[in-house]
């Protein structure tokens, strides 16, 4: 339990989803919450064999559904990445951005309370939000996690243009990193980055090949890492003050002797380490990612705009390289990453590249229709050049199932609305967009 909360208004009640885009809050006593929502297959596909499930529906529905009618759920969730939308009063056609703030807020926690029971015990949660509800999300992620589970937050560089009609320009966004074991736990399950070898360089001619380089000192004093070493230059040097060298003499010298000691300034410099391709250790990754590694929104956009250009572009998509290296950090390939607030697909385009099973949760149906369905098609059939194809040297292949999971509240899915859905998957079967058993 955090020691400081939140209170809003209806904080006591639990919030459904109702219709297309609205929510009503109901009491915890509610016997509806106990209920099993329905669960339509409209993929051809029942019971669901696939473990990839795109699906439309709200994300509380969706997750209630699949528990207790299907096994996707059984290995639980390694990696959840949700990007809700920032309630910042935006004008925008794909999704509703101007919520009472008091919903929004229920929003997110019951849906990441619904999310809590299926966590494996190594997960991690990534909430990408702007500034407008980030400091309150945070609170609400404490109390839902624990204060302990907090990590970090991660500031995304989402564009480079300047916005000259406001006080700043704002160009960044947050992602809040959690994890329920703890950030010393899961840190010795997360992945690092790979290192780039292009940095390495062969500076003395070494048969060995190219290296780098790191200082032979350590910080702290420790007696038996205080002794002179005599340079190639005649110098004799004495670690730095507060500083001990790297390693006792004994080793220091068996390291001199394997040409494993480098002193720069032609034999003048403090005596550095090399360190080989096979021996660097993965780069722990900053908390600030620039767009040179991890995307903007416009290269997001464009991907889009490839992908579709009869259709309007989807309003806040996110770059495949921004998911790349979040799914890499958190997760292993066959591992199974979850988007409540799908968009425009771009965490299960990413996910299913990356070899990772996925479940991604779509709510509104024009989304569905215009942008996730199709691209997630394009990536199953190897269609989609984009993103990250090459770098995961991505042919297409693997599948998935779709589902529709109407409301628990307000309106009832009728057989034309099925049946509408069905066709419209059935008519992607038909342009080679075609659904496996994953």
């Amino acid at each position: 339990m955090a020691e400081v909360t939140l209170n809003w208004k209806n904080k006591d009640l639990v919030l459904l989803a109702s219709g297309a885009r609205a929510y009503e809050w109901i009491e915890p006593s509610d016997s509806i919450l106990n209920e099993a929502p329905d669960l339509h297959s409209i993929s051809g596909d029942e019971p669901l064999r696939s473990s990839n499930v795109l699906a439309i529906g709200d994300g509380a529905d969706v997750l209630a559904a699949l528990s207790s009618q299907t096994d996707v759920l059984e290995d639980k969730i390694r990696l959840v990445y949700i990007d809700p939308p920032y309630n910042t009063n935006a004008d925008v056609r794909s999704y509703d951005d101007a919520l009472d703030r008091s919903k929004w807020l229920s929003m997110l926690r019951d849906r990441l309370l619904a999310l809590q029971p299926h966590l494996s015990d190594d997960a991690s949660i990534w909430v990408h939000l702007d500034d407008a509800e980030v400091h309150r999300a945070r609170l609400v992620m404490d109390e839902v996690f624990g204060e302990g589970a907090f990590v970090s937050s991660i500031i995304w560089q989402k564009r480079t243009t300047r916005e000259s009609r406001t006080a700043f320009s704002n160009n960044h966004d947050t992602i809040l990193v959690y994890a329920p074991s703890g950030p010393k736990k899961w840190k010795t399950s997360r992945n690092l980055l790979e290192k780039d070898n292009a940095h390495l360089k062969n500076r003395d001619d070494d048969p060995r090949g190219p290296w780098a380089d790191a200082p032979f000192t350590a910080p702290g004093y420790r007696a038996a890492q205080q002794y002179p070493i005599e340079t190639p230059s005649g110098d004799i040097l004495k670690p730095p003050r507060g500083r001990s060298w790297y390693a006792t003499e004994p080793t220091y010298r068996q390291l001199l002797a394997e040409d494993r000691i480098w002193f720069p300034k032609n034999g003048a410099g403090s005596p550095r380490i090399k360190l080989f391709s096979h021996q660097l250790r993965g780069l722990v990754p900053f908390t600030i990612w620039g767009t040179a590694e991890t995307g903007t929104n416009d290269d997001a956009k464009r991907h889009l705009m490839a992908l579709f250009p009869e259709s309007a572009v989807f309003d806040t998509p996110k770059p495949e390289e921004l998911l790349e290296r979040i799914i890499h950090v958190a997760s292993k390939p066959g591992e199974l990453v979850v988007d409540l607030f799908g968009g425009s697909g771009t965490t299960a385009a990413t996910a299913h590249k990356m070899r990772r099973r996925w479940i991604l949760v779509e709510r509104s149906h024009s989304t569905f229709e215009r942008f996730t369905l199709p691209r997630l098609q394009a990536v199953v059939n190897g269609v989609d050049p984009n993103g990250i194809t090459q770098q995961a040297n991505w042919v297409g292949g693997g599948g998935f199932e779709a589902v529709y999971v109407p409301p628990r509240l307000g309106r009832t899915l009728t057989k034309k609305r099925l049946s509408e859905l069905e066709q419209f998957v059935s008519k992607g079967r038909a342009g080679n967009m075609v659904f496996s058993a994953g």
